[in-house]
């Protein structure tokens, strides 16, 4: 049998699968879509990069404990979801932090059962055990101890979400609608000044307005009320010159 036709068979076999048809089976099945997290629907929010994961540290256990905590707490809206996503981010952080202290622990028991010591052998385990702990205790700046409190205000943080979850449950249970975009109106186009410098004239009559139309194109005019030179009385004015009316 060739690949082309084992891969044919098994094209015609897919194809007459229903998928899992029990609720576990389903269950397993929705997890099967995490894998990097990329292509996870109930998980879209959470997708990489998120805060509580490390560099180093499995994104899939991070987003298998969060589908679990989902599953717990049954968030029902984004309210509710963004507070199950902080317990799992508290709780990461507290195995991180247990994992830590057991890693300290057996790197300094290593270290003591590396010297030599007169004990029998029956009681070198609990001899090492001993000298590590009065090693890793002695100083005021314990790290195991800062690890700990760490824990204990997790734990704290997870037990005031836990309250928070059951509020919105129960008091806020509306879902947030999508923002709509609103469309912006249109910013008019600024029409450009003329750049030609305004024209005054104290004789609004139509000969002279087209006089000066003529003459100056492209200018603004601007009636002033009538002067002096309007009038025939002062002709000493700095007005361009116009056509005056006949008597």
């Amino acid at each position: 049998m060739t690949k082309e036709q084992r891969a044919q068979i098994a094209r015609e076999n897919g194809a007459k699968s229903k998928g899992p048809t029990t609720p576990e089976g389903k269950a397993q099945s929705r997890l099967n879509s995490i894998k990097t997290g990329e292509h996870a629907t109930i998980l879209a929010q959470f997708v990489p990069p998120s805060s509580g994961i490390l560099c180093h540290e499995d994104r899939l256990k991070f987003y298998a404990l969060l589908n679990q905590l989902i599953q717990i707490f049954q968030p029902v809206n984004q309210e509710a979801t963004e507070m199950v996503r902080q317990i799992a981010i508290a709780r990461w952080q507290i195995n991180r932090h247990q994992t830590t202290i057991n890693s300290i622990w057996n790197f300094a028991l290593l270290e003591t059962a590396a010297q030599p010591v007169d004990i029998p052998e029956p009681h070198e385990d609990d001899f090492f055990a001993a000298r590590t702990a009065e090693k890793l205790f002695a100083s005021n700046k314990n790290a195991i101890a800062g690890l700990e409190r760490q824990i204990d205000r997790l734990e704290t943080r997870i037990a005031r979400l836990r309250r928070g979850i059951k509020d919105v449950n129960t008091n806020f249970p509306t879902v947030a609608k999508p923002v709509e975009t609103m469309e912006q109106p249109p910013v008019p186009t600024p029409q450009s000044q003329n750049s030609e410098p305004t024209v005054f004239t104290t004789e609004p009559t139509p000969e002279v307005l087209a006089a000066y139309r003529r003459e100056f194109p492209n200018h603004k005019i601007v009636i002033l009320p009538p002067d002096n030179v309007a009038k025939g009385v002062d002709i000493d004015d700095d007005l361009p010159p116009a056509p005056r009316k006949a008597a």
